[in-house]
């Protein structure tokens, strides 16, 4: 399955076909092309200038773009208005008007202007489903970050548009207040059923709300998949590197499925790229520590240096023998053995979870 596709049979409710746009000699998207299912979460993440937002911005129809299509529910939109494309949209800033109540923010959009009946019991409903019931009569200005980030949603609701989009709209929030949205927002989106497409650089946030999450650099895409697809198989060295926390070590190939690091052999599943300069990598939390050594494939003998207690999760700086300048960082629950620094205990990579990347430039 390339990474664009969707499982057979299913009829994509949004799709985009070689989008590209260039400011100047500058591409800020470069052939994109993506689909996605209806009732999908699907999270555009990726560093600051790869391109994300203005993949969005494209689709709502806020930028042209220079080259591509983009159909919706079958429809050809790409040369369509923002008012005819049939999305709502949340911006980074909320964009709420401060001379307007919540009602009459949330039932701006709402036709005819005439029928105020059926738009303040839709007011209601939504606010209720957001969390915000009595809420009607307040002004922008008097509501928290959180309670206004909820009032825009429920204003790019109003309408029962068929795409919701949302660039950054949770990233001015405190960290408490943004998990607790971050949470609620996907309990919404699934009992809706609206296709939604957000824009984060967080990948913690993407990890946690989508569907499927689109890797973005420097104007392409690098991956799609799944979150666990995407944390536990990387497939290139600048997603391995920006998604999650991870140990490098500069490796050589040994053979076809092993490589030496320092006087280490280490044997792996998978692979090895035919590159001048490798690097080896591995999460923390597949470096296990064993209680006791026996002669065995990828089983090495390491000094603990330090130990940071984290709650549920401490973590452990380990040193191992015959791999000189290498520190590798391992992550052990609570309840298991604390490790005292300068002990020597064994070490164990699992060779499925090992991967070998070449040098690739990255931003």
């Amino acid at each position: 399955m390339k990474p664009t596709d969707l499982d057979p049979g299913v009829e994509p409710h949004l799709t985009i076909q070689g989008l590209s746009r260039r400011y100047g000699a500058f591409a800020a998207l470069d052939g994109v092309s993506l689909s996605v299912r209806k009732g999908e979460f699907l999270c555009l993440l990726g560093p600051s200038g790869c391109g994300k937002t203005t993949l969005l911005r494209l689709i709502a129809g806020l930028d042209r773009e220079d080259a591509g299509q983009i159909r919706l529910a079958g429809r050809d939109i790409t040369r369509v208005a923002p008012a005819g494309r049939d999305y709502g949209i949340v911006f980074q800033s909320y964009a709420l008007f401060p001379n307007l109540t919540v009602a009459d923010n949330i039932a701006y959009g709402l036709t005819p202007r005439r029928d105020r009946a059926r738009h303040r019991e839709r007011v209601r409903e939504l606010l209720d489903m957001v969390g915000l019931p009595g809420a009607e009569a307040k002004f922008p200005a008097q509501l928290s970050g959180g309670q206004q980030q909820r009032v825009a949603l429920a204003r790019a609701l109003a309408t029962s548009p068929g795409l919701l989009l949302l660039d950054e709209p949770l990233s001015a929030l405190d960290a408490k207040v943004r998990d607790h949205l971050r949470d609620e927002l996907k309990r919404l989106q699934r009992r809706l059923g609206v296709t939604t497409l957000m824009v984060t650089h967080d990948q913690a946030e993407a990890l946690a709300v989508a569907d499927r999450v689109v890797v973005m650099n420097r104007g392409r895409i690098e991956q799609i998949g799944t979150p666990d697809e995407i944390y536990r198989h990387p497939q290139s060295r600048f997603v391995a590197e920006f998604v999650g926390e991870a140990n490098w070590l500069e490796v050589t190939a040994a053979d076809g499925r092993s490589v030496t690091a320092g006087s280490q052999r280490i044997r792996l599943d998978g692979d090895i790229p035919g590159a001048a300069r490798l690097r080896l990598f591995l999460r923390p939390e597949d470096v296990r520590v064993r209680e006791q050594w026996k002669p065995e494939a990828n089983l090495l003998l390491a000094r603990v240096v330090d130990s940071a207690f984290g709650g549920a999760m401490s973590r452990v700086a380990l040193r191992p023998e015959g791999m000189p300048g290498v520190t590798l960082t391992a992550l052990r629950a609570a309840g298991e053995r604390s490790l005292v620094p300068g002990e020597i205990v064994p070490v164990y990579l699992p060779p499925d979870r090992l991967r070998v990347f070449g040098e690739e430039a990255s931003c």
